[in-house]
């Protein structure tokens, strides 16, 4: 993929119904370009996108393996994921996956399954975010924060660093990153996006309830009224459940967590909405 393919390629997930905002490409991109394949027609139009994001020498997230309709059926999809599985060799790959879609991703290896995470969206509960919890730790800009910090806690709670991803991710202009600190020491972090429609809780990461809860106050605070919030969690995690239930937020879409070399554990209660459903980033 070249970085003048992302236009094409944002045109394509636009036109699919994918609620995928340009700087989110962008983002990736400037992450990982080798291992993004797109499918392009004579005249530069892209068609299809499959690609995945290298987090050191042995873990990688896949995702937003697209195909413009009047393209499916002829085998251009599984010659794409035939030809990024040679990219990722023998790395252990992580990815989201729909009921219906196992059964392809299964002939590739991708028989793991651990987390199962809803795509919910939505107003904002006025009465939910006025409760706002705020003794014993405070919430600052990511600017106020030694950014080697924040990356330690993200490779603490992944347990891989995605230094590049993260970087990116929470220091785009578009994006509005909040840390929670307790007693000096980073607890949590939470990042607000804009997306092709609403805006996206991606992710928020907190020690406990109350801290995920002040984040998502303090994100609240940037939506403008009667926009939707695109907010992701972990059935595994019971407090973030409760989230969904006081927002009264609508489930899109649930999606099961796969991998195709070993499964990676972690404190899923610390999870309450993910960085990524189109990469694949918990």
């Amino acid at each position: 993929m070249r970085r003048s393919d992302i236009q094409s390629l944002y045109e394509l997930t636009s036109e699919s119904g994918r609620n995928i905002e340009k700087s989110c490409l962008e983002c990736v991109f400037d992450t990982d370009p080798s291992r993004l394949l797109v499918v392009v027609k004579d005249d530069g139009k892209v068609i299809g996108h499959n690609g995945a994001l290298a987090h050191g020498q042995r873990i990688a997230s896949a995702g937003l393996n697209i195909l413009r309709v009047d393209y499916r059926g002829l085998g251009i999809g599984r010659e794409s994921t035939l030809r990024l599985n040679d990219l990722l060799a023998d790395m252990n790959v992580g990815g989201n996956a729909v009921y219906d879609n196992m059964a392809f991703y299964r002939q590739f290896g991708f028989n793991i399954k651990s987390y199962t995470f809803q795509i919910n969206h939505g107003p904002i509960n006025p009465d939910f975010a006025k409760a706002v919890p705020s003794e014993g730790y405070e919430i600052i800009p990511l600017l106020d924060v030694k950014f080697d910090d924040l990356l330690d806690y993200d490779s603490e709670l992944h347990s891989v660093s995605r230094h590049r991803f993260i970087r990116n991710w929470t220091g785009h202009t578009s994006a509005r990153t909040y840390v929670a600190l307790k007693n000096g020491r980073i607890c949590g972090y939470a990042v607000l996006r804009p997306a092709y429609v609403g805006y996206k809780m991606y992710p928020i990461y907190a020690d406990e309830p109350n801290i995920a809860k002040a984040l998502f106050c303090r994100l609240v605070s940037y939506i403008p009224k009667g926009q939707d919030v695109i907010f992701t969690q972990p059935v595994q995690n019971e407090a973030a459940n409760e989230f969904v239930a006081a927002n009264k937020f609508q489930t899109q879409l649930t999606m099961t967590r796969i991998y195709n070399k070993w499964n990676i554990p972690l404190d899923i209660r610390r999870v309450y909405s993910v960085a990524s459903t189109e990469f694949g980033l918990i």
